[in-house]
This record gives C-alpha cells, structure tokens and sequence, in this order.
C-alpha cells in the first residue's frame, strides 16, 4: 500500500487547520484582488516539494530558468509559451497527465496565471482548457493551483470556473478568503484570515468578525451585481454604512443584518459566507486515489445526516469486514466484480449492478470472487 498520507498540505498551517487539508484530487482556485501578490502564497506551495514524486509550474509567459530560480525549489517547469511545444491546450493536457501517470505518488501542478493563458488561447479556449484539465486532475489525484483576477474576465466566465473547481480562495491585499470548499463542514466558506508576508510567505491569522463582515458583503454584492448603493437601498441603510463595512470600519446592526437577509431571500449564515448555499451535500473521498485499502473507506460519515456511505475495493480473492457494528438497515451495491455478501442468513453473490438489502441480518464481510478488482458501496441508514 501506498504511503500516502490522508490529506495534503496548502502550506499554510492556519489554512490547514480551516479545511482540515486538501482532498488527494482538490483543484485549487486562487482569485487575485486588485493589491494583491500571489507570489507569497505560490512560494509556500512550492516548499511542500518534497512530498510529491512529481510536481511542476505551468508557465504561460515566463521563461522556464527564471520561474526555477524564482522558486527556488527541485520543480520542473512546463513551458507553454507561444511558439514552445506545449502551447496548444492538448499537448499540454497530455504532457500534465503523463507526469502524473509517472508515480504511483501524488502529483503537484501549479499553473501560470489564466489571465495570461488568456492572452494566448483567448477567454473561450481558456475556460474550455480549465473545464477539461480540472476534471483529469481531480481523477488522477493530483493537488493543482490555478489563479486568475476577475475583474480581468466576463461575469460568466469566473462563475464557470467557480462551478467546476474544488476550492476557491479570494486573495486581497492583506486577507484571504474561503470562498468555496467542496466536502467541508458549512461554516468553512466565507472564514476569512488577515495575512502579512514574513520572509516571502503568508503568515495568517483569523480575522475579526468585521473583516468577515466586509468580505462576505462585497462578494454577496458582487454575486448579485449590485452596486454599494443598489445594496444599501435594500438594507435600509446609507450607501456610506456599506461603504465603511466593506472595508471593515464599522458593521452593521443585527436587525440589519436579518432585514438584509430577508430581503434577498437568504439566510444569516448564507449572509455572513458571501455565497448562496448550493442546496446539496458533498462527501470528499479522503485518500489518494491510487491507493487499493480493502477496508471500507468513509465517503459520507455522518449519523445525523440519517444515511452513511463507505467504499469497499477488494483485489481478487480478497475478503473485508464491516469496522462498525450496525443496527438498522444495510444496502450494498456491487459497482463491478463478482461478490459475496457474507451474514448470518445466508451468503449470497452479486454480480455487478446488482444490490442487497440487508434489514434485520447484519453484514459480517465482504469476498470478491472474480478475477479482476471489485467495488462496493455499503450504505447505512441511521434511525
């Protein structure tokens, strides 16, 4: 089995701690604000080198040397400057892909700026770049960053970028801001941290509610194209109270807060993250997808969310146990192979696309029976 461990690192520890690491397969968006280096934040990337047996920097506009001296680290560079080799997106998504396939390791791909693939590809064949190589990254478990500046880009096309991605990170000048983190808890998305740059990287710190404040209501206003007056008009406010909390000077009133929630048909929490709720729950596969464990791996392990989801990998001949006792019912489903639900009333085989419902008779293992590799889905339900 592979030594990898359960989640990666952004290099900040602060950030860590907030999304409880990457998920093996997170595409990380960074959205850069007018004042703003993303430099800091690429150089703290770069020092966690050493855990990947392939990492590398997508250069859309820089020479190759000069981003290796800039970041000072063992990374190869992928040049994909008009005229080179991998300046066309399929190349280059083909070049990516095979340095990932080179290790059973994961891989750790860092992209130029897309402002700048969008000097050379134009905006369409840039969003088409990102929807396609996102996807193959997520599959193949690779940790990848990707950054642009919006207001550089249509409305249209940071909402598609937003939509497809795992994470997204709005970088200011001295805050950073969690605006999308798939698999987490609900109050992730809208934390927000102030920064200083100590010795080339970001050191963070949680923000104070009102810098939470001034975050979440220029990105809620920015969501629904409102200007600060539009928005204070709804408040019930003046456009100076927005004013100054956007920029953290003051706040704004708890009734205030409710009448502009309210209004907008949302809720407080929704409010205060800067984002409308997406009306579903996402469970992140935490282990790097290369991996073969033959124990059940949680996708969704919450009993107050009623149901349970874990996957089961067995290689051929391979047998696995339930790491839980469970009372209520049990649904497997055999997504492929040939396998044999082991209970105390019998044990039947499934083949793929088949499926047990197990209500009083409690599971006690799992054995593939076929030649190739099996994939199960248990699922619990919780009373």
């Amino acid at each position: 089995m592979l030594d990898v461990p359960p989640t990666a690192s952004t290099g900040l520890a602060e950030l860590d701690a907030a999304l409880g690491g990457l998920y093996w397969g997170d595409n990380v968006v960074w959205e850069i604000e007018e004042g703003a280096s993303l430099a800091p934040f690429v150089a703290a990337v770069a020092a966690s080198r050493s855990v990947y047996d392939f990492a590398a920097f997508v250069s859309f506009a820089e020479e190759p040397r000069a981003v290796a001296e800039r970041l000072d680290h063992d990374i190869e560079v992928l040049d994909a400057r008009l005229g080179a080799p991998l300046a066309q997106p399929g190349p280059l998504l083909n070049a990516v892909r095979q340095g990932c396939l080179r290790s059973q390791r994961p891989a750790l791909l860092v992209f130029d700026s897309l402002d700048r693939a969008s000097v050379s590809w134009g905006t369409s064949t840039t969003q088409r770049f990102f929807t396609r190589g996102c996807p193959l990254l997520l599959e193949l478990g690779a940790i990848a960053y990707w950054s642009f500046t919006p207001r550089e880009h249509p409305h249209a096309f940071r909402r598609e970028i937003e939509n497809v991605t795992q994470c997204v990170l709005e970088i200011g000048a001295d805050r950073l801001r969690i605006v999308k983190a798939e698999g987490r808890p609900p109050g992730i998305p809208g934390s927000v941290f102030r920064y200083r740059v100590e010795d080339g990287r970001p050191e963070l710190a949680e923000a104070p509610a009102a810098a939470r404040l001034s975050s979440a209501l220029r990105a809620l206003r920015l969501q629904r194209r409102l200007n600060q007056s539009e928005l204070a008009r709804i408040a019930g406010v003046s456009p100076s109270a927005i004013s100054q909390a956007e920029r953290g000077q003051r706040g704004l009133s708890l009734e205030t807060l409710l009448a502009l929630a309210g209004r907008l048909g949302i809720t407080l929490d929704q409010l205060l993250a800067g984002e409308v709720a997406p009306g579903y729950r996402l469970a992140r596969r935490a282990h790097y997808p290369r991996r073969r464990p033959e124990a059940p791996l949680p996708l969704l392990d919450d009993p107050s969310a009623g149901l349970r989801a874990y996957l089961i990998r067995l290689p051929p001949g391979a047998s696995s146990s339930p790491t839980l006792a469970h009372k209520g019912a049990e649904l497997v489903a055999v997504a492929s192979g040939l396998v044999q639900v082991v209970m105390p009333a019998g044990s039947p085989v499934l083949r793929q696309g088949e499926t047990l419902l197990a209500g009083e008779s409690g599971i006690t293992a799992w054995k593939n029976l076929g030649e190739g590799e099996a994939l199960v889905f248990w699922i619990l339900r919780d009373a």
